[in-house]
C-alpha cells in the first residue's frame, strides 16, 4: 500500500510552509498540519537579504515587496557610550540580496500558508498532532486530531491525554515526518534532549507601538539594536505607523522585578535604563499589552533519525539579537526540501540519507552562535563600533549580518574568521 504524502509536516510557521511549498514545486506530495487558525500573532518579524534566495524561487519575492517594508539595513546603537554604526547589506562581500523584509508575522505567516497551498501541498489548520508514530527507531506517521475552533490550549500533557482517549484521533502515514512545531518542539520534548546555551539564558519583553521616529530614506526600514547596561533593545518598523519594540535582558535584571509589577510596567523601567530607548519612545503610543518569553534560546542533541527530521525552532533556538530564528527555518526548510527529495527517489528515508542537512544547517547555526555569544561576552560588541574599523572586517560583519551563512559547496574565507575568533560554546550532551 503507498502512503498518501511523501512527507507530513507538524507545523505551518515559516518552515513548515517554506517546506511544504519547496516540496510541492519537487512534486512531492506534501501535508501541514497546524494546530492554530491563521493568521495569529508572532514575533521574529525582521527578516534577513538571503532568505529572498528562497523567496525569488517560489516565486513569492513580489508579493512580500508589494506588503512589507523594505529593510536595507541594521543599525547599532549604544546607551553607555552613544555610539551608532550602520551596516548597509549592499556592502556585503555578495550583495545581491541588498534589502530584506520587516513583516508582521500574521500577515507574513499567512501568506506563506496560502502559498504553500497554492503549489499543492495539503493544509489542515486547527490539526493537533498527538505524537508521532514509530516502528522500531523510524516514524511511520502521526496520530492526529481536529482541534474546535477558538478551543483554549491545554498543558501538553493534559491535552495529549485527551486526544490519545478521543475518537477523533486519526492516524497519518508518510515515509518522512517533520517537527516544524517551533518553541512547542513537540518531538524534541519527547525523544530528543535539550540544553540551554552558554550565555543565552535571557528573558525578551516586547510589544508594538505607533509614533516612534524613524530614519529617512531608504533607510526607513532597518532595524534599530539598542545596547545598554542590562542587554538590548529591537526597534523593527513596519509599513504604515506600527513598530516592534523588544528588550532582551538578563536573568539578573529580570529578578529586579518588584512583587506585583505587570509586564508593562517592568518594560517601562526597563526602557528607562537607555537613554537611546527613551528618546524612541517619549512620544509613542504603546498599541499592544507587553508579553514576555524566558530562557529561549536551546540546542537539541539531534537534528534528524530514521524517517524523521526537525526545520527551524523545532530544532533549536539562538537568541534573536541578529534576526536569525525565521532565516533559518526558511534557508533551512529549502535544504531539507532538497534532503527529503533525494532521499524518497532512493528509497532511503534513514538518518544517513539526512546527514548532509543536519550537517549543513548546524554550520550555519554555530557561525551565527559564536558571534552571538561573543556579542555578550564584549568582544564582538566592540568589534561592532571599532571606529577605524579595516573595509574587509565591516565586510565580513555585514555578510553576516544579511544570512549569508550557508556554505555546503565553498565556505569563503571570511566564514572561516569568524568562527576562528569566534567559535561557540556547545553543551555537552553525556
Amino acid at each position: 500500500m503507498t502512503d498518501r504524502w511523501d512527507a507530513i509536516i507538524l507545523g505551518g510557521g515559516p518552515g513548515g510552509s517554506t517546506l511544504a511549498a519547496s516540496l510541492a514545486r519537487l512534486g512531492r506530495r506534501a501535508l501541514v498540519l497546524e494546530r492554530e487558525t491563521f493568521p495569529r500573532f508572532h514575533i521574529g518579524e525582521s527578516l534577513l537579504p538571503r532568505s529572498r534566495e528562497v523567496f525569488e524561487r517560489l516565486g513569492l519575492d513580489e508579493a512580500l515587496d508589494a506588503r512589507f517594508l523594505r529593510k536595507y539595513g541594521a543599525r547599532f546603537l549604544c546607551s553607555t557610550t552613544g555610539r551608532a554604526r550602520t551596516y548597509s547589506f549592499a556592502d556585503a562581500f555578495e550583495p545581491r540580496f541588498e534589502f530584506a523584509y520587516q513583516v508582521q508575522r500574521d500577515a507574513f505567516d499567512h501568506l506563506l500558508l496560502r502559498h504553500a497551498a497554492a503549489l499543492g501541498a495539503e493544509v489542515r489548520e486547527a490539526w493537533e498532532a498527538v505524537e508521532v508514530m514509530f516502528e522500531g527507531p523510524r516514524a511511520v506517521g502521526v496520530r492526529a486530531r481536529p482541534r474546535a475552533r477558538g478551543a483554549p490550549d491545554a498543558a501538553p500533557e493534559q491535552a495529549a491525554a485527551a486526544s490519545a482517549a478521543s475518537s477523533d484521533v486519526v492516524e497519518l502515514r508518510a515515509p518522512v515526518i517533520v517537527d516544524a512545531t517551533g518553541r512547542d518542539t513537540l518531538l524534541a520534548s519527547r525523544m530528543r534532549r535539550k540544553a540551554q546555551l552558554s550565555e543565552l539564558d535571557k528573558t525578551a519583553l516586547f510589544a508594538h507601538y505607533e509614533g516612534v521616529p524613524r530614519e529617512g530614506g531608504i533607510d526607513q526600514g532597518n532595524i534599530q539594536v539598542v545596547l545598554f547596561e542590562h542587554g538590548w533593545f529591537w526597534f523593527i518598523p513596519f509599513r504604515g505607523e506600527l513598530t516592534s519594540v523588544g528588550a532582551v535582558v538578563s536573568s539578573r535584571w529580570i529578578r529586579t522585578r518588584r512583587r506585583g509589577e505587570g509586564l508593562d510596567e517592568l518594560f517601562d523601567r526597563t526602557v528607562a535604563e537607555s537613554g537611546w530607548a527613551r528618546d524612541f519612545l517619549a512620544s509613542a503610543r504603546r498599541v499592544r499589552p507587553v508579553s514576555a518569553l524566558a530562557d529561549f534560546s536551546y540546542r537539541i542533541d539531534q537534528l534528524t533519525g530514521d524517517g524523521w527530521l526537525f526545520v527551524g525552532d523545532a530544532g533549536g533556538f539562538l537568541d534573536p539579537l541578529f534576526s536569525t530564528g525565521a532565516h533559518l527555518a526558511i534557508k533551512g526548510a529549502d535544504l531539507a526540501a532538497t534532503a527529503i527529495h533525494r532521499a524518497l527517489d532512493a528509497g532511503d528515508t534513514s538518518r544517513a540519507a539526512f546527514a548532509g542537512y543536519e550537517a549543513e544547517l548546524r554550520y550555519a547555526v554555530d557561525l551565527f552562535l559564536g558571534v552571538v555569544q561573543g556579542f555578550y561576552r564584549g568582544q564582538f560588541r566592540e568589534t561592532l563600533f571599532e571606529p577605524n574599523q579595516r573595509p574587509t572586517m565591516r565586510k565580513l560583519i555585514t555578510s553576516m549580518l544579511a544570512g549569508d551563512v550557508f556554505h555546503a559547496e565553498r565556505r569563503p574565507q571570511w566564514a572561516t574568521f569568524l568562527r576562528q575568533h569566534y567559535p561557540p560554546d556547545l553543551p555537552v550532551f553525556a
